[in-house]
């Protein structure tokens, strides 16, 4: 048996990072994957345990969790039939579950907790994001109106997400444009003109109060050097 539930842990994980390619933010990806395995969870308690304590595991890797995401993974922890779970597995398999079980419910206690059921990026993870891919397209070319379309391109559904993913996204392409020397008139103006008009307090609980804090000081960084 070992060998079967070790095995659905790593296809539960390679699911996870087939969406992460797609260009899915970790939230959303795991969404998507928990949703996949719906059915794997319904053919045995050993499935079930799996299926829930690998989507625990990878929430303990990212920067926040989404509190009925939280609630509902803990739940789902403290819920598993453990009587059912002893008679699908051998003594060794069952310890080794609950190890694990017991791993992701200390754990999850210490993630940063997220309050807007909208935000599919968090703040550093979209930053991360935009600097990654603005690495890949600038080896290929130099161009800022290509640059800039590419970013925008890439990015469009983020920025039509949410204000947060929109003034990140925005932000982060300006300091880059910045840093690489590349300055594009018309572009910049319009990326001055947004972030210029932006409204912090319009950003509600998608942030936290030190993102906020973080985020205003890169904007008057940026349109101090446009």
């Amino acid at each position: 048996m070992k060998r079967n539930y070790e095995a659905l842990f790593g296809a539960f994980y390679e699911r996870y990072f087939d969406f992460k390619t797609e260009g899915m933010s970790d939230a959303e990806a795991l969404v998507c994957t928990s949703e996949a395995y719906l059915g794997v969870q319904k053919r045995g308690e050993m499935e079930n345990a799996v299926v829930v304590i690998a989507a625990g595991r990878i929430y303990l890797t990212h920067s926040k969790i989404f509190i009925n995401s939280k609630e509902k993974i803990v739940n789902q922890l403290r819920d598993l039939d453990l009587e059912k779970l002893q008679l699908e597995t051998t003594s060794d398999e069952y310890q080794d579950i609950l190890e694990r079980r017991d791993m992701v419910l200390d754990g999850i206690e210490s993630i940063p907790v997220d309050h807007s059921p909208y935000t599919r990026w968090y703040y550093n993870e979209m930053e991360k994001e935009v600097k990654n891919y603005f690495m890949k397209i600038i080896e290929k070319t130099k161009d800022a109106s290509g640059v800039i379309e590419k970013i925008e391109e890439r990015f469009d559904r983020e920025c039509r997400s949410t204000l947060s993913e929109n003034i990140v996204v925005k932000t982060t392409l300006a300091e880059l444009l910045i840093r690489h020397k590349i300055k594009p008139e018309n572009e910049f103006l319009s990326l001055k003109f947004e972030l210029e008009r932006f409204d912090m307090s319009e950003i509600g609980e998608q942030l936290t109060e030190l993102e906020k804090f973080d985020l205003s000081i890169r904007i008057k960084e940026v349109l101090s050097r446009i």
